[in-house]
């Protein structure tokens, strides 16, 4: 009897439960499609195009013109999409300027009429706006400016995202300068001397882009940004075009700025002129693109420089800080004294000298002690870390020996903070600042407004607002020159006074009593590198110092061991780079570049494994070594072979091994076994360090050790003293005979012999024998 047949529907429910069960295993364990990924950021994005007029003046325009666009970067449509402006009360001093610029909308007074731009924003559609908006008046659609100062704006996209109700859907925050109503009476200029003054600290610098590599090696880079950046249209040329062509010698923005400059940026330019390589994600290298534009921007960099005002920025970024902690003294110095001389060397300018411009302007007292020591006589500093803080512009000593105390020059806080990169908030309001968006020095040029507008009282000296942007500073061309059109605009109308740095510290030179300060304590705020960072940078540092302590000229006309270690003391410098301070694996991959570097020099050092074995004839035979450097400098090292069963060394003296050379080294060993066995020898510096790797010697000995001549000696002393015990018995036996004999001749003739007689016994012995 068969069994009943299945259903058909039956056998394919289970086939298709499987089915579903694989697609679902696929789709937790397949990766996303990356195209699938959500996109990070806000819904609505609101971006900013123009905004005219900058500032507003008597006789400019009657009405503020508002450009951007909006895009939709969310899933869902957006209905009813419209843009309004809303103005707040003008700002009094610097806390509610501070707090303006964060987002406070709390003084907000005014708020225009919405403008509908879209009816529906689908997903991924961007649309451009334009508002027109009258400056004065009373009316609804007016921003009714009345007096000079400064006001926050805020430009505000409204609307319903999905099924959600009316709500902001993005907002651009900005300050608006107004310096005189159109249409009104010109705002009276202080008397002479008593205008505000303005000092802009304008930065050419960028993060460490060379990787460390051993000399005689091409450049190369991490990375061909900087082909980019040094092209036209690129951030670094634009800053410099701007210089140029904003503040040409002899006006009053000129006369302002004082050019900040890392000599690892214009070194990393005239290395890259000379050609160049970058890595590639697959660990090989490809040529760089960017030698020809470096070149035209380093013209250019030396051309603006000309006559101006130049401070030499820490080389590389060192984030001195880091390295005061690390007890890295001669880092601190290096980084100072390296970056001066070789932004003089190549720019052919005159720094202002033992002038220091910490990153962030940042120090605490071990740092500060280091700078000291140093010969720093003057500090670029947030007043956030002075004790009682410091207004804008002013001098003060710091503790220090009698004569020698360095002198802190307060940065302005409220220009720093327009500057700096801020993060969007939750209200969904941003700013452009702090980033290469038109608009990013918009609010700078409203905190400098806000300095020439402030009121100075009649007993107190007129500050100067010393203005510091990031020193890695991504405003492009157009907008760097704005804030230097905004500076000349204000010495124009007489409201401040250009003061470039060297001209501020005149009375540091002067030697003028000022008065003292101190740094806050405990210091709050400064984060600086990894401590694990640094520790491994201190140890690669000490390597370092052995190796160029081991070092020597080869002959007149050959590089010095400082030429040599001085590239590599700058690879140390720049991982220890303040840029990297929020990027920890960054800091660890600069390190380990470094690591890396200093391993490969030391190998260039190394004994020479021989092709085959050494045969030992005698055991006090030599051995001949061969030491390869392969360095541009001489080299005294020491051969160490490690300990091994059967080999004695004597002390072995340094040998000079010459620059890119050899030399034979002869050790005198004592074998004290035969037969085969290995040797480790390596080269090492006369204080230990170990330098190229170990070569393996083979030995193959046929001498007699010290152990087994003896063994020998005293086997041969046993033998004559079993010999000499064997002829002594024979001897006294040959005696015992002859005495018999005579005796047997005495008695007479004897009768034949019993054999059985037991006193005849040795006489018969003696006759068989």
């Amino acid at each position: 009897m068969t069994p009943p047949r299945r259903p058909r529907g039956a056998r394919r429910v289970p086939r298709a439960a499987a089915g579903v069960l694989l697609l679902v295993m696929l789709g937790l364990l397949l990766p996303p499609v990356a195209g699938a990924a959500p996109r990070a950021g806000p819904p609505i994005e609101v971006a900013l195009d123009t905004l005219a007029p900058r500032v507003v003046t008597t006789d400019g325009p009657g009405e503020l013109v508002v450009t951007g666009r909006v895009a939709n970067r969310s899933a869902v449509s957006a209905r009813d999409v419209g843009v309004r402006l809303e103005r707040g009360a003008p700002l009094s001093g610097a806390r509610a300027a501070l707090g303006a610029l964060e987002g406070d909308e709390s003084t907000t007074t005014l708020r225009t009429p919405v403008v509908e731009i879209a009816p529906v924003l689908e997903p991924g559609q961007v649309v451009p706006f334009t508002v027109r908006v009258p400056l004065t008046g009373t009316g609804t659609g007016s921003l009714a400016l009345a007096a000079p100062g400064v006001h926050p704006l805020l430009v505000d996209v409204d609307g319903a995202l999905g099924t959600g109700g009316p709500a902001r859907l993005g907002a651009v925050r900005v300050l608006l300068p107004v310096v005189g109503v159109p249409g009104g009476a010109p705002l009276a200029a202080p008397p002479v001397g008593r205008a505000t003054g303005v000092s802009v600290l304008y930065p050419l610098a960028d993060r460490p882009r060379r990787v460390p590599v051993v000399p005689g090696s091409p450049v190369l880079l991490a990375d061909d940004e900087l082909a980019t950046s040094f092209a036209p249209g690129g951030r670094l040329a634009g800053l410099v075009d701007a210089l140029g062509r904003t503040a040409p010698p002899g006006s009053a923005a000129a006369r302002s700025v004082c050019l900040a400059v890392d000599a690892d940026l214009l070194e990393t330019a005239e290395a890259m002129a000379g050609g160049y390589r970058v890595s590639t994600p697959d660990g090989g290298t490809t040529a760089g693109t960017g030698a020809a534009v470096a070149a035209r921007w380093l013209d250019s960099a030396r051309a603006v420089a000309r006559g101006r005002c130049v401070t030499a920025l820490p080389y590389a970024g060192t984030d001195l800080v880091a390295t005061a902690r690390g007890n890295l003294t001669d880092l601190t110095a290096a980084a100072v004294a390296t970056g001066t001389r070789r932004v003089a060397e190549i720019l052919g300018v005159t720094p202002v000298s033992d002038t220091v411009w910490p990153a962030g302007g940042l120090v605490d007292e071990r740092s500060l002690a280091d700078l000291t020591g140093g010969g720093t006589r003057a500090l670029l500093l947030d007043p956030a870390v002075l004790d009682d803080g410091l207004p804008p512009g002013a001098l003060a000593r710091l503790p220090g020996p009698p004569g020698d105390a360095p002198t802190a020059v307060g940065l302005d806080p409220v220009a720093a903070a327009a500057l700096a990169p801020r993060d969007a908030r939750a209200d969904r309001s941003a700013s452009p600042a702090g980033t290469p968006a038109p608009l990013a020095t918009q609010d700078a040029i409203g905190a400098l407004t806000l300095r020439a507008l402030e009121e100075i009282p009649d007993d107190e000296t007129a500050p100067v607002s010393v203005v510091a942007p990031p020193t890695d500073w991504s405003a492009d061309g157009s907008e760097a020159g704005a804030l230097l059109t905004a500076v000349e605009d204000l010495a124009r109308l007489g409201l401040a006074g250009p003061v470039d740095l060297g001209t501020l510290l005149a009375p540091v030179a002067a030697g003028s009593a000022l008065p003292a300060t101190a740094l806050a304590s405990p210091a709050t705020g400064i984060d600086g590198l990894q401590e694990p960072v640094v520790d491994r940078a201190a140890e690669v540092r000490e390597r370092q110092r052995e190796l160029l302590a081991a070092t020597e000229r080869d002959g007149v006309g050959a590089p010095s061991p400082s030429d040599f270690v001085e590239p590599l003391t700058d690879g140390v410098l720049r991982s220890l780079s303040a840029t990297r301070r929020d990027d920890p694996a960054a800091q660890e991959a600069a390190v380990a570049a470094v690591e890396r570097q200093t391993d490969d020099l030391r190998s260039l050092v190394r004994v020479v494994q021989p092709s085959g074995s050494y045969s030992l004839g005698s055991n006090d035979a030599p051995l001949l070594l061969t030491v390869e450097n392969r360095l541009p400098v001489a080299v005294r090292v020491e051969v160490v072979l490690e300990p091994t069963n059967g080999l004695r060394t004597g002390p072995l003296p340094a040998v000079t091994v010459p620059a890119f050379g050899s030399r034979q080294v002869q050790v005198e060993v004592e074998v004290t076994r035969a037969g085969q066995f290995a040797v480790d020898a390596q080269a090492r510096t006369p204080g230990g360090e170990p330098l190229g790797p170990t070569a393996r010697l083979l030995l193959r000995s046929t001498a007699y050790g010290t152990i087994t001549v003896w063994l020998t000696a005293s086997a041969a002393v046993v033998l004559v003293i079993l010999a000499s015990v064997r002829i002594a018995r024979r001897v006294l036996a040959a005696r015992r005979d002859r005495r018999s004999r005579r005796s047997h001749r005495r008695r007479g003739p004897s009768t034949p012999t019993d054999p059985t007689d037991p006193e005849d016994a040795p006489t018969r012995e003696l006759q068989t024998r």
